[in-house]
């Protein structure tokens, strides 16, 4: 049982058109394609693989792209950092690498993985694909009283981890806010300098060791954590065309602050600021409400609309004849029948 994705009607697997609209909701003998990385099948309407979370599906000029939401200033500073060698290779080897492995292996112990099919699943799999992702991260559910989530590990094998207290406490909008926000930072590629970044920010020097206390010199550093806090306020957009309402990120945002006021925040610029790897909260709700109200907030949400309703037509194979055809065609070359 699933919906119709142009009216929401509920419709079965043997349904090849919705009773209600006619639009096509599709099972057929060619309802499957394997998946491009490890061959596994999945039905048509499916954007990520099953098996190995990969994107069937390839991006479109309908998908999101980090420049719909990217804050300016974090892909500015970002690109500074990635600049600056010989730190992003070692970062990779030394800490990035570390830190995965060793959350890894008590994850495994202690967490519980996210299974497919999943209620939580699919609220991941929809949040990934409106923000355009290549790969979904394995996600994990920590078993703490803390409501909170992070990301960790490589732009191309991400972990999520969320706690139960944030499922048990967070509304499903509220958590797809949280998610969307997680998302953000894979769609942006900020996991690896993060790792460092936190690292920073918690008064360890991981490298020093290796290579000398002055490996990470303190102009890095603090661009390292200025960078963070712009990081945020992207992913917080994220979050934003996610959910589309900037009450819902507020109500979300306090919750895992533990308050039900909006807290006193160090004042911005202050020196207390500047060692913080989060903006303050007001700062946050005052970007995403600007976002909210922008031209640019209005082409992304356009954007992510269109892609939406496209969706059972934007597949590579005719679900009725199984001839190939060019992602973006709406209409089979070989058949004439519509895809949408």
């Amino acid at each position: 049982m699933g919906s119709c994705t142009k009216c929401g009607m509920s419709v079965t697997e043997e349904m090849m058109y919705c009773p209600r609209c006619g639009a096509g909701v599709g099972t057929s003998r060619f309802s499957e394609v394997p998946c491009r990385f490890c061959k596994a099948y999945n039905r048509l309407d499916r954007t990520f693989c099953l098996n190995c979370r990969r994107r069937i599906i390839p991006l479109t000029p309908y998908d999101v792209v980090e420049r719909d939401f990217v804050y300016q200033a974090d892909g500015d500073n970002l690109k500074i950092i990635q600049g600056t060698e010989p730190l992003p290779h070692r970062i990779e080897g030394l800490v990035a690498g570390r830190r995965e492995k060793s959350i890894r292996s008590w994850l495994e112990a202690n967490a519980a993985r996210v299974e497919n099919r999943s209620k939580l699943d699919a609220l991941i799999r929809d949040c990934g694909e409106i923000l355009g992702l290549e790969v979904l991260p394995q996600t994990f559910v920590v078993p703490a009283a803390e409501l909170n989530a992070f990301t960790f590990g490589r732009d191309d094998g991400p972990i999520l981890v969320i706690t139960a207290a944030a499922l048990s406490v967070l509304n499903e909008m509220e958590v797809s806010a949280l998610v969307g926000h997680e998302l953000g930072h894979v769609k942006s590629k900020h996991l690896l300098y993060h790792t460092l970044a936190e690292s920073l920010g918690a008064g360890t020097q991981l490298l020093a060791s290796f290579y000398g206390a002055g490996l990470v010199a303190v102009p890095i550093r603090m661009l390292l954590l200025s960078w963070h806090r712009e990081s945020e306020i992207s992913a917080d957009r994220a979050a934003l065309l996610i959910v589309d309402d900037p009450m819902v990120f507020r109500s979300m945002l306090l919750k895992v602050m533990g308050r039900n006021a909006p807290p006193n925040d160090a004042p911005s610029g202050s020196v207390a600021e500047a060692f913080q790897t989060h903006p303050n909260y007001g700062r946050r709700l005052a970007m995403v409400n600007e976002f909210h109200g922008s031209a640019e907030y209005a082409r992304a949400k356009a954007k992510v609309r269109t892609r939406l309703s496209l969706r059972s037509a934007l597949v590579p194979v005719c679900r009725f004849c199984g001839s190939a055809k060019p992602v973006t065609d709406v209409y089979c070359n070989a058949c004439g029948r519509s895809q949408y």
